[in-house]
């Protein structure tokens, strides 16, 4: 199975918000998706989208904060996994919908250490 590392915070996604104008996105799931166009393009080089049916595999990293009394990250984990599926669509695979299954873990990152999150896709 192939897998990737990337080296941004993973951020969970947001609802979109309406105008007249039509659905747009907001705050740090905007720039997560913005930023991670450019990173896909680096990471993944000259790779070329997956075809047919496929399992993905993710270990979410989540930047700690200073004092926290919790677990695991607060955000729900199919937010963080919905971020990043869309995220990769036309990179890793033509669209998240040919994704059939999928296995996810959150977790802090080692303390003072920015967050991250790995990926590995194989077909099923």
């Amino acid at each position: 199975m192939p897998e990737w590392e990337f080296q941004i915070s993973p951020v969970a996604a947001s609802r979109p918000r309406l105008s007249r104008r039509g659905a747009y996105l907001t705050g740090p799931y905007k720039q997560f998706r913005k930023d991670m166009i450019d990173l896909a393009e680096e990471v993944l080089g000259d790779w070329e989208p997956m075809l047919g049916l496929l399992h993905v595999d993710i270990e979410l990293y989540i930047k700690q904060p200073k004092k926290t009394k919790l677990d695991v990250p607060r955000a729900d984990v199919d937010n963080f996994i919905k971020a990043i599926l869309d995220s990769l669509n036309g990179y890793l695979w033509e669209d998240d919908r040919q994704i059939k299954s999928v296995y996810a873990i959150k977790q802090w990152a080692p303390k003072n250490q920015d967050g991250y999150f790995t990926i590995g896709v194989d077909k099923c």
